[in-house]
């Protein structure tokens, strides 16, 4: 058991749960969700108008697709893009390539702003994401090591928990179940199945993300994915 890594999750919770620090950074799964959406979208063919990002942690990502597979596939990419982008945090934290993490947060962030992004609070935070960003870079050593790991941590923990949270709406309010409601709509399947195919995703992905980065950590004489000194 790595316990760094333990106590990294420990205290991703806590900052979670705490106010206005908590919600600032549960934004940035919020990001990644919406990315994958427009992404995927562009790549099926269609069109993106724009992103929303709202200060309770939801987002919104406007797209007009050429078919119904093109649909159906921009429906799925939000879920399943979070917990794949958290498996590649996972792959990069277990080789120390924190920078790296940091870069695609902060290109993430700039192609949001500026290509898409068009609510006020959205791209205040952005503002904001993107200069912790390029702190981090530019101070490096622990700064960096120490927000590549939370970001990993948050974007792993969110894609899991809001699992949870549209399954729990896909059976007692299936209409505003979001991507699964959107999937109900498009399928023969209902809006359940999706939510059930939601959260088995995220946890199976969550679990591989994890154990990622606690077998590398058995195996590099204990350092693992995490720096041997973070400053404060």
């Amino acid at each position: 058991m790595n316990w760094k890594f333990a106590g990294y999750i420990v205290v991703a919770l806590i900052v979670i749960h705490l106010p206005f620090v908590g919600i600032f950074f549960k934004i940035a799964n919020t990001l990644v969700h919406e990315s994958a959406h427009a992404l995927t979208s562009l790549a099926m063919k269609g069109q993106v108008g724009q992103i929303q990002l709202y200060a309770n942690t939801e987002g919104v990502t406007y797209t007009a697709s050429p078919s119904k597979l093109a649909s159906v596939v921009t429906s799925l990419a939000g879920y399943v893009g979070s917990s794949l982008f958290a498996l590649l945090l996972a792959v990069l934290c277990a080789r120390r390539k924190h920078a790296v993490i940091l870069w695609l947060f902060l290109v993430l962030a700039v192609v949001n702003a500026v290509l898409w992004v068009r609510n006020p609070f959205g791209i205040g935070w952005l503002l904001v994401f993107t200069a912790l960003l390029a702190f981090a870079l530019w101070r490096k050593g622990g700064w960096a090591s120490a927000l590549a790991i939370g970001l990993f941590v948050f974007v792993l923990a969110e894609s899991v928990s809001s699992s949870f949270a549209i399954l729990w709406l896909s059976l007692y309010a299936p209409s505003g179940a979001g991507d699964a409601a959107n999937l109900g709509r498009d399928t023969v399947l209902p809006t359940a199945f999706w939510g059930f195919f939601f959260l088995i995703q995220a946890c199976a992905f969550g679990f591989v993300s994890a154990r990622t980065v606690l077998r590398r950590g058995r195996g590099t004489g204990g350092g693992g994915a995490f720096p041997r000194h973070l400053s404060s």
